[in-house]
């Protein structure tokens, strides 16, 4: 059987005020009240009121995400890895995860009011951020804490962890110009969102590095609504170029579309065209042959966008909170050295 705060008060003849700021912790509790209480709640089976103890402290202990499913997101193992860290992290320090999704992505920004306005969460992670992100420029106005998975062209000091996509792509580029290729395909993500812009600026720094020019026709663009349709019909404009590409960098999330693509038109994964992915994601580990991939650390990415959250709810300045990490390259089985066709 349980007792309640005023009863355990009564019990120790204390006031409940006293009874519930021991059992916080405050420093103005001498010691020997506080183990006092905690004996007694301990004999007595009484359990704070979470919601009251969140009260007292003016924090919710619930950090929020916005997403929209026009965006894929939980197709996106990679995803689901970095929402996997984020969640085992908040709950190793007690933190809740709420995650408001939108009926489109131009909504993102109304579950991100609503959840600032009415103080639901202490702070917010934001992922998919763009050059120009109304998201970040509504909680930089409302100095409200955030960190990003992601960059974006605002000035203002925020914190965020990334991943090198310009490296990523120039290392990719540089090792298929070592295997001879010098057709080499780029099918990109949109230009507004951040991480497309680096993987396009490493992939024209990989070619120049490699002593080739940039042709604007082995570039192509996909949306995330259409992954798939975009992987197939922007392989097989590719293929019927005069001077099609012998390989291709992309992001893994539209594979089944190139591959299915490739297949159509006979043409042989690892031999007639060479393929390097950007994330490791199901379908590379499974596909016959294998996808040689660049792959980021979601699960630990998680963790450290938790850390420096925290970091920025305690006070600390975001402009010293910045990390960005490198993809690891996976070779496997779908590069190899170009021959002639």
């Amino acid at each position: 059987m349980s007792i309640n705060l005023r009863q355990l008060a009564k019990l120790l003849e204390i006031s409940p005020t006293t009874v519930s700021r021991a059992l916080a912790g405050y420093s103005d509790v001498s010691s020997k009240t506080r183990r006092l209480v905690q004996d007694a709640a301990e004999k007595y089976n009484y359990h704070p009121n979470p919601l009251g103890q969140r009260l007292q402290k003016g924090k919710t202990e619930t950090i929020g995400i916005a997403l929209s499913p026009g965006q894929n997101y939980f197709k996106d193992t990679f995803f689901l890895d970095l929402l996997a860290g984020i969640s085992v992290s908040l709950s190793k320090i007690g933190y809740d995860l709420t995650i408001a999704v939108a009926p489109e992505s131009s909504q993102e920004i109304k579950s991100l009011q609503r959840m600032v306005q009415g103080k639901r969460v202490d702070g917010v992670i934001l992922t998919m951020t763009k050059a120009q992100d109304e998201r970040i420029s509504y909680l930089l106005d409302q100095k409200f804490p955030f960190v990003l998975y992601g960059r974006t062209e605002d000035s203002r000091p925020h914190a965020f962890v990334d991943m090198d996509g310009e490296l990523a792509f120039c290392e990719a580029c540089k090792s298929l110009i070592e295997l001879g290729h010098k057709r080499i395909a780029l099918i990109n993500g949109e230009q507004e969102y951040m991480f497309p812009v680096f993987c396009l600026e490493g992939y024209r720094k990989g070619l120049k590095s490699g002593g080739l020019t940039f042709v604007p026709e082995l570039v192509k663009e996909w949306k995330p609504q259409d992954m798939h349709l975009n992987g197939y019909e922007h392989t097989l404009a590719l293929m019927s170029l005069e001077q099609p590409p012998t390989a291709i960098l992309f992001h893994t999330g539209i594979a089944s579309g190139i591959l299915q693509a490739l297949r159509e038109i006979n043409l042989t994964v690892g031999r007639d065209v060479s393929l390097i992915g950007y994330d490791d994601l199901e379908i590379a580990k499974t596909n016959n042959p294998q996808l040689t991939v660049m792959r980021p650390p979601g699960k630990n990415a998680g963790e450290k966008l938790v850390e420096m959250l925290m970091e920025v709810i305690d006070g600390r300045s975001p402009e010293l909170l910045h990390q960005i990490w490198q993809a690891e390259m996976v070779p496997r089985q779908s590069t190899s050295q170009f021959k002639t066709r």
